[in-house]
């Protein structure tokens, strides 16, 4: 309705009330009026139908209380919000008003402050209610086509399972993402992984590419540190006296990966001179090496990953909008190692094995309490982190059927020191004062947990997704917690 008046029906048998009411209202509302009650029934019925009544309860033949019946065993105006006209005296009408389903009353003879009043309130509220009606089907229908399509993955198997073969992943999360792979790896638009540092982005590239069917190569490119002009000199190449050391022709990664795959890595980090380029490349399909007049067209898919929030940089002016509308047609956003722990023995086992290969030992078992101890290790740097600790633990291996734990018992805690010491020193560094710091008495656990559930919330810009990794946590923990909060305010 932002364009357009919204539309008022005015139903009353004395013509006075209608003047008056027309005079106050026409200048803000398209107004309809009647006279009687079937006529107003009428032109409720009529298109464009009223988004408010104005209903005056005594009238002969069918009164305001028969009327609003009538109206609300019409599914197509049941939901029409109506006020009551009334006398100054009539208390017992109102209230047997209200019981019906009226949504207030306007006592006669009319203040103009009031009606407005009322009319704005109720049509706003309508709005409102609109508004949340369809946020809550349009959640309902995502929840359920999310839903049949897990249902859908869960019960089908992969097409293509060798693609997925370097993989260790037993994760419902991790075989979901694969079947959305199988889907989307043909359609020849750019594909985003995002995740955090360490959870396998250029396995999923790699992974991507196989899917492609492409006969070409799958080339990677790193983008962080390169200035614009090594962007440009790197991916389109350039021509013999191009600039300055230009000696010969250079083939850039474009041209390279012809009829392959364009890994872009680290595009978080790409200038923004830069990523107007990659946009330009990605829409139009051609590229000009430095020093040439002569387009060139991109025959590669596009792949492009990133540890970083790239919505948080789009709202920082960091990241173009375009380009990641451009970029996300298809996005893959990969777990962190903390919220699938079903994948830790496996992938401990793995690396395990590989680390006995490449060292001539026979691989040891894990023991139980080995595995205890790294689910409850929140892995910042995810399965690289994993795979790191686990070879240098093999490198320390004395022998022996079974893995000692002392070295990665005492890399973790050492990890987790330097995490929390580090936590400290920017609360200092920042000028806030530490949680603990000047306190004569402790903080009971449940109000030191809502204090740094509170600031995440704040750094986060009210973003729970941030949040929750700025707390090490899933966003499903942090919003458990969230709720607990809620409720406890809440209860009196």
């Amino acid at each position: 309705m932002a364009n357009s008046k919204y539309r008022l029906l005015i139903v009353d048998d004395e013509h006075l009330y209608i003047n008056m009411l027309n005079e106050m209202l026409k200048d803000r509302y398209e107004i309809k009026v009647a006279v009687d009650g079937e006529q107003a029934i009428e032109r409720a019925l009529s298109e464009p139908r009223p988004d408010l009544i104005l209903l005056d309860i005594k009238m002969p033949r069918m009164d305001g209380f028969q009327v609003l019946q009538r109206l609300q065993e019409n599914p197509l105006l049941q939901d029409i919000p109506i006020i009551f006209l009334t006398a100054m005296d009539a208390e017992e009408d109102e209230t047997h008003g209200l019981a019906l389903g009226a949504v207030d009353y306007i006592t006669k003879p009319f203040s103009p402050a009031i009606v407005h009043a009322r009319i704005k309130t109720h049509l706003s509220l309508k709005e409102s209610l609109l508004e949340t009606l369809n946020a809550q089907l349009q959640a309902q229908s995502l929840e359920q086509q999310v839903g049949a399509l897990q249902r859908s993955l869960s019960s089908s198997a992969l097409h293509n399972p060798e693609a997925f073969s370097q993989i260790i992943s037993c994760s419902p999360q991790m075989h979901a993402l694969f079947h959305y792979m199988e889907a989307v790896s043909g359609t020849g638009e750019p594909v985003l992984i995002t995740g955090e540092t360490g959870v396998g982005k250029e396995l999923i590239a790699q992974s991507l590419h196989r899917l492609s069917g492409q006969p070409g190569e799958l080339i990677s490119v790193n983008l962080a540190g390169l200035d614009d002009q090594a962007f440009t000199d790197t991916l389109f190449g350039h021509k013999k006296g191009a600039f300055t050391g230009a000696e010969k022709d250079r083939r850039g990664f474009v041209s390279q990966a012809e009829q392959g795959t364009l890994f872009l890595d680290e595009i978080g980090d790409l200038a923004l001179t830069s990523q107007v380029k990659l946009l330009r490349l990605l829409q139009e399909g051609i590229y000009y090496p430095l020093g040439s007049d002569t387009p060139k067209k991109m025959s590669a898919n596009v792949v492009v990953a990133t540890n970083r929030n790239v919505e948080l940089m789009m709202s920082c002016g960091e990241f173009r909008q375009d380009l990641y509308f451009r970029l996300s047609a298809h996005h893959i956003r990969l777990p962190p190692l903390r919220e699938r722990l079903e994948d830790i023995p496996i992938l401990t086992a793995h690396f395990l094995a590989e680390a006995g290969q490449k060292t001539g030992q026979k691989s040891p078992a894990a023991p139980p309490e080995l595995l205890r101890l790294l689910k409850l290790y929140a892995f910042p740097g995810n399965v690289r982190e994993l795979r790191a600790l686990l070879f240098d633990a093999m490198a320390q291996h004395q022998g022996g059927a079974v893995l000692s734990m002392k070295s990665i018992q005492k890399t973790i805690e050492m990890r987790r020191e330097v995490e929390q010491g580090g936590i400290a020193t920017l609360h200092e560094v920042a000028g806030e004062p530490p949680l603990f710091k000047n306190r004569q008495q402790l903080p009971t656990l449940e109000s030191a947990e809502s204090a740094l559930v509170e600031e995440a919330m704040q750094r986060a810009g009210g973003n729970q997704g941030i949040a929750a990794t700025l707390l090490g946590l899933s966003r499903q923990a942090l919003n458990r917690r969230l709720n607990r909060k809620l409720r406890h305010l809440i209860t009196p």
